[in-house]
């Protein structure tokens, strides 16, 4: 089985929601993920565009209605909050869903709502999107510019809180600002190895041996832009070789799964605004596809051990160290 740790249902939840209706992961989401044989996921709560520039408060509003509701008639997935509430959900038969924050401009500069995210059931949160805010600046922020003094602010309360930071949406200043403050794992929900992907939302080799050393997880991300600089390439083949190339550098312990499909939603939530499907990397369109994905790590060489670690234990045991 697997983890995915960064799935964007929660937007399709929120734009279904709003149109009146309801039971939407039963629906449209949970024969997927039975074929690609994941069984729990981070449900990320985002602000999507264009609410992200002009009124993401109010869109986190609509979002934690929205998330509620669903959570209100839910058969078949349950929000878990710690490790042993995972245990019970497999052991039940239950598809698990933490809920995760991807990016904080909602709050402004008012903390107090990190609070509120964490009554709504959120235990994982990033910073950032790709935009730079009160807290922190984002892969498409300014280079020079990190977490300011209130993001720090931000982090000790969340570390307080035991949630779990991640920070795949981090610029590089953000990302060395906020992991020198941290002593324990973080994750990167859903990133690639920037040695094969020279891309912003990628990580070098020096971040990923700080990774390495936070006992930390990479979740490899299969939105096609981050697997190759060429659309010729960016393939299934190239998705594994990311995988490959992070454990190689720091260990297979250190990968897990951070798919990041988000073929469900409208081309309108996508800042590249163009058709979700030019958005895939070939051969992994979809969760659907995920066992494909499984396959190719045993062919490339990884342990059976090795490959139960990416698909979930890795993650497992991190979320189990933060969460407890």
């Amino acid at each position: 089985m697997v983890f995915d740790a960064h799935s964007d249902i929660w937007t399709d939840v929120t734009i279904r929601s709003l149109r009146g209706e309801s039971d939407i992961f039963s629906k449209y989401h949970l024969e997927r993920l039975k074929k690609g044989e994941i069984e729990g996921s981070i449900f990320v709560i985002w602000i999507d565009p264009p609410h992200a520039t002009t009124r993401p408060y109010e869109r986190f509003l609509e979002i934690a209605e929205a998330v509620k509701k669903e959570i209100s008639v839910a058969k078949d997935f349950v929000i878990v909050k710690n490790y042993e509430e995972i245990q019970k959900a497999i052991a039940q038969d239950k598809f698990y869903v933490i809920i995760g924050i991807e990016g904080l401009s909602s709050i402004g500069e008012n903390l107090d709502l990190i609070d509120t995210y964490y009554d709504l059931g959120a235990r994982h949160a990033m910073l950032t999107w790709n935009e730079q805010n009160p807290l922190a600046t984002g892969a498409k922020g300014d280079a020079t510019r990190g977490l300011t003094e209130l993001g720090k602010k931000a982090v000790k309360k969340m570390i307080d809180k035991k949630m779990i930071l991640d920070v795949s949406h981090l610029n590089e200043k953000s990302f060395w600002d906020l992991t020198d403050m941290v002593e324990g794992p973080v994750i990167a929900s859903h990133s690639n190895a920037k040695a094969l992907c020279n891309v912003a939302r990628n990580l070098s080799d020096e971040q990923l041996l700080r990774m390495r050393d936070l006992d930390a997880v990479i979740g490899v991300n299969a939105f096609n832009e981050f697997v190759h600089n060429d659309a010729s390439q960016q393939t299934l083949d190239n998705f594994v070789k990311h995988a490959a190339y992070i454990a190689d550098k720091i260990g297979a312990e250190h990968v897990g799964c951070g798919f990041d499909f988000f073929e469900f939603l409208p081309s309108e939530t996508s800042d590249s605004f163009v058709h979700q499907e030019v958005l895939n990397t070939k051969g992994l369109e979809d969760c659907s596809k995920v066992p494909v994905f499984i396959k190719k790590l045993k062919e490339v060489g990884f342990t059976e051990k090795e490959v139960e670690g990416i698909c979930y234990g890795n993650f497992h045991r991190v979320i189990k160290k933060i969460l407890g």
